[in-house]
């Protein structure tokens, strides 16, 4: 609580920082107008040429440009949206009063700013992997949650070591520390900085009480949800080490975060790539050095060291449910939707393969004629058992099908899925996708991938090429991008698009098939053509799941009569798609 003197204080503080540069603030207060004239917007922005410059980069960045480009102001405005255009601004404008590089005061500003970045990245996608519909509005907060902090510091900066150096000492918040200095804390400057830059309450209550404890009910609720999302998201960017926001609190070690976040492996892989992707192409625009893929990298090695240590007890937490009717009308679902029989096309040879499991979880794959007539083959796997997961690949195959018939381009087919997938589910549920389109002349494949288990090229001279994804799952963060990569195919070469069953298959003793078993049981069989490399590596998976008997997975695979009672030893669909160029 503020005091007589500490509001004075603070009041002085924020009349020293100052507003926001005249034409960033010109621009918030015309992108915060729903009704805002675009023209007029422009005209502003063009009134000065490195903010200009700098909108018309974002514009043509690869996470917004879609492999258009923008050459006109106006244009890169409606492309980009009022609200981001809000943001951007914002951003720009606390730039120039804070600027990174500036090693004078206390705050690392360079630090400072890769960490508001990646808070704000972080948040963003927190909101969309929560359901929440404050995503935009999230990653301003994110860009504003320590502002006050850096105005402490940089206009009271001897206060601020003293505060920080009784922090460290004492084992306590930054905040309280503050509070022990000043009589106020950094929270509480931001908030009244923003009231009088004269942006929404929403920024200004949710900047001031982050540090604080509140009790339930206490604020409004949008203003609650907000706190929680900067928390986690701080929380995040912190254990990740992008950066520091200044308040000296300790990180999380990696490996624990996706359980403090509730979120699965391939939900925490999504929001790294987002934040990487994001941060590098908003640090550009500030002129900040940010390394590549640090949340990815991170995050591999976090999941490195629990794969290390392993996690007692997690067969025991698998839910086991006995939903036999459920598991039939899924299954009959999933055989429906994949194609009665392959195309002939000249020059390739096609085979392909489903074998359910007891649990469905939704494997699929198909084959699309797109606008310009040539053909895209895909394989896709949606998270999840049982008929949600089937009901949810006859949403994805419907939508591709549509798609196919305005678009020849595989990105723009997997971007146009993902926000379809992702407005029409909810967070938890999302799909891998991996779509090859066969060039007419014969030359080769363009393929796109959604986090999608990379296939395996066997070139005719032996040598082996995995397709690594570049994408995110389908359905988990709206406008991504999906980079498209050429592939040659020659002569005898031989592709195998899979499904994680076949790889993540185990052996009784818990030994997974892997890629390595995949490549050996598909060089076994290459020399017999696309349906020989199907049937020797069911017939591989069969050996290693279990010995072929009766009643067994094994038996399924080898396409003997098996009893249902012996599927759920493969654990999980297995999906093969082999394409092979004629010698």
């Amino acid at each position: 609580m503020e005091t007589a003197p500490s509001r004075t204080f603070v009041a002085d503080l924020v009349s020293r920082v100052g507003s926001l540069p005249s034409v960033a603030a010109q621009v918030v207060s015309l992108a915060s107008d729903p009704k805002c004239d675009i023209g007029s917007l422009a005209r502003v922005i063009m009134s000065d040429n490195a903010m200009s410059l700098r909108f018309l980069a974002l514009a043509n960045s690869a996470a917004v440009s879609h492999g258009r480009e923008t050459r006109d102001l106006r244009a890169a405005l409606v492309k980009l949206g009022l609200r981001r255009v809000r943001n951007v601004a914002l951003l720009m404008g606390m730039h120039d009063m804070v600027p990174s590089g500036d090693s004078r005061q206390w705050l690392d500003t360079s630090n400072f700013w890769r960490f508001n970045l990646a808070t704000a990245s972080c948040a963003q996608g927190l909101a969309w992997l929560r359901g929440s519909r404050q995503h935009e509005d999230a990653w301003l907060a994110g860009i504003l949650h320590a502002i006050g902090l850096a105005a402490m510091a940089q206009r009271a900066s001897p206060e601020m070591a003293r505060a920080a150096a009784l922090a460290q000492e004492s084992g306590m918040t930054l905040a309280d520390a503050e509070m022990r200095v000043f009589d106020f804390h950094h929270g509480e400057v931001g908030g009244r900085l923003l009231r009088e830059w004269h942006l929404p309450t929403l920024f200004a209550d949710s900047v001031e009480f982050l540090p604080e404890d509140f009790a339930p009910g206490e604020l409004p609720v949008e203003t609650a949800e907000m706190i929680a999302l900067l928390r986690e998201a701080v929380l995040t960017v912190r254990a990740i080490g992008f950066g520091d926001n200044g308040d000296g609190d300790e990180p999380c070690r990696p490996e624990d975060l996706a359980e403090r976040l509730g979120l699965p492996e391939p939900a925490m892989q999504a929001l790294a790539d987002k934040v990487d992707r994001e941060v590098q192409e908003i640090s550009k625009l500030i002129g900040l050095d940010v390394p590549a893929d640090l949340f990815a990298a991170t995050l591999a090695k976090s999941q490195e060291e629990v794969a290390r240590v392993g996690l007692e007890g997690l067969d025991e937490t698998l839910a086991r449910e006995d939903l036999e009717q459920q598991l039939n009308a899924a299954r009959e679902i999933q055989q429906r939707l994949l194609p009665r029989s392959l195309p002939e096309v000249p020059g390739y040879r096609l085979a392909a393969t489903n074998v359910p499991s007891l649990h469905v979880s939704g494997d699929t794959y198909d084959c699309l004629h797109l606008s310009d007539g040539s053909l895209a083959v895909t394989i896709a796997d949606v998270s999840g058992k049982g008929m949600p997961a089937a009901l949810l690949t006859g949403t994805l195959q419907a939508s591709l099908r549509a798609l196919a018939r305005v678009t020849n381009d595989p990105g723009q087919l997997l971007e146009a899925a993902n926000d379809a997938l992702f407005e029409s589910t909810d967070p938890e549920r999302f799909a891998t996708l991996f779509m090859a389109v066969l060039n007419p002349d014969g030359s080769g494949l363009r393929y796109a991938s959604a986090g999608h288990n990379p296939p395996l090229l066997l070139r005719a001279d032996g040598t082996v090429q995995w397709l690594k994804p570049a994408g995110t799952p389908l359905g988990m963060i709206p406008e991504m991008t999906y980079p498209v990569f050429p592939v040659r195919l020659d002569a005898g070469d031989l592709l195998v698009a899979y499904t994680d069953g076949v790889t993540e298959a185990m052996a009784p003793d818990g030994t997974e098939f892997t890629e390595s078993g995949l490549e050996a049981a598909v060089r076994a069989a290459v020399a017999g053509g696309p349906q020989a490399v199907i049937d020797g590596l069911l017939a591989a998976l069969a050996v290693h799941i279990n010995q072929p008997g009766e009643d067994s997975a094994a038996g399924r695979l080898l396409g003997t009569a098996a009893a249902q009672t012996g599927l759920a030893a493969a654990g999980d669909d297995i999906t093969l798609f082999v394409l092979a160029r004629d010698a």
